[in-house]
């Protein structure tokens, strides 16, 4: 929830003691959009395909039809396709817009990690295991566990993005709304701003 607008220039790296590239500098100055738009845009992806990855998973295992097991496999693999390329953005989008690292947005980026190590894990156990959710014993239960930890990540990274986006202090009468400072984590308080619309 640190920050500051995003009409405000920020050309140092998150340790503030590196200047960005001449040509990301010039990239955004001639594009200001790119400052806040590439990552919302990517995250979507890949929340979509966990979610659903976990979703047909349950919905095969409730029916037993064949094809819902496929489909969640297809997802599963369209989330580790794209993750890659949300965390990147959401690198990008940190450096130009936060420059000094916030622990909501250092936990959010291990989440990520872990997301994807997590949905890779699974995809890989079902590549080399088609009938790995028909089975559902021993330890193949593990690979169940796994495709829903995949949604809890995707619940979890989800709202603390959406707490950078969209926070929960109230707008003000000057039609600012503040950000007091306060983490959605207890104990993580980061500095005050103020986020003009």
């Amino acid at each position: 929830m640190a920050g500051r607008p995003p009409d405000e220039p920020n050309h140092e790296n998150p340790g503030g003691s590196q200047a960005l590239p001449a040509w990301l500098v010039g990239l955004v100055e001639r594009h200001p959009h790119l400052r806040r738009f590439p990552h919302p845009f990517v995250a979507h992806f890949p929340l979509t395909f966990m979610l659903a990855a976990t979703f047909f998973s349950l919905l095969y295992l409730l029916t037993g039809v064949e094809s819902f097991d496929t489909t969640a496999f297809h997802c599963l693999g369209g989330g580790v396709l794209t993750t890659p390329a949300a965390i990147a953005t959401g690198v990008f989008t940190q450096r130009l817009n936060y420059p000094q690292p916030d622990p909501t947005l250092t936990l959010e980026k291990r989440l990520a990690f872990l997301l994807w190590a997590v949905a890779s894990g699974a995809f890989v156990w079902r590549w080399l295991d088609p009938e790995v959710l028909r089975k559902l014993h021993g330890p193949d239960f593990f690979y169940l566990l796994l495709v829903l930890a995949v949604t809890l990540l995707v619940t979890v990274i989800s709202y603390f993005g959406g707490m950078l986006t969209f926070p929960l202090e109230p707008e003000s009468n000057s039609g600012e709304a503040a950000v007091s400072g306060r983490s959605p984590l207890p104990g993580m308080e980061t500095r005050p701003t103020t986020i003009s619309e």
